[in-house]
């Protein structure tokens, strides 16, 4: 009895764990602050509260708002040679502080009041709008570009990437958060 019980007790208990991503963008040759966006996950049946989450791997994702279906992503990346390297090459890099740099795409939206990624990195300091976020009668479009993706050197698994595109760029830290492999 004592058993079934702790089993039904474990069923019932909310289970949360919190991640953080940080963004930053990169426009007229400098960085600008980092911004922290918490990111919280519950299971058990309990609705995700998302402020940004993300979908996909360590050499691409997506990001979307958390209201929103993960097909309604404001900003999107994928590495094209994307290797996860083995030990020596991780401590090599790691030692010499060399980032891992891949050559990739990017997909984001504009509107007409921001028609350039530009624009929406001046306004928003991060890609904003998604398919759907224009006014009526000026929807969004969205671009893609190619780009170049830099991986700050790790331990265990991918955390920091600098992503150049369209000469700006966009600054993103996983912190806590990480993909399931």
């Amino acid at each position: 009895m004592k058993r079934i019980s702790f089993f039904l007790s474990l069923m019932t208990t909310v289970i949360t764990v919190k991640a953080q991503i940080s963004t930053v963008s990169y426009h007229d040759g400098y960085w600008g602050k980092w911004e922290s966006h918490t990111t919280r996950y519950e299971y058990l049946n309990i609705p995700p509260s998302f402020e940004y989450s993300i979908y996909g791997n360590y050499s691409g994702f997506i990001i979307y708002s958390k209201y929103d279906h993960p097909s309604e992503y404001f900003f999107k990346f994928q590495a094209n040679s994307y290797v996860t390297p083995d030990k020596n090459t991780i401590k090599y890099h790691l030692k010499n502080n060399i980032w891992y740099e891949y050559s990739g795409t990017v997909e984001y939206y504009v509107t007409e009041a921001y028609p350039t990624i530009e624009a929406v990195l001046r306004a928003y300091e991060f890609p904003h709008f998604t398919y759907n976020s224009g006014s009526s009668g000026n929807p969004c479009v969205k671009r893609t570009a190619n780009a170049t993706i830099k991986i700050k050197p790790y331990k265990k698994r991918p955390q920091c990437y600098n992503i150049y595109f369209d000469g700006v760029a966009v600054g993103i830290d996983m912190e806590d958060s990480y993909f399931n492999q």
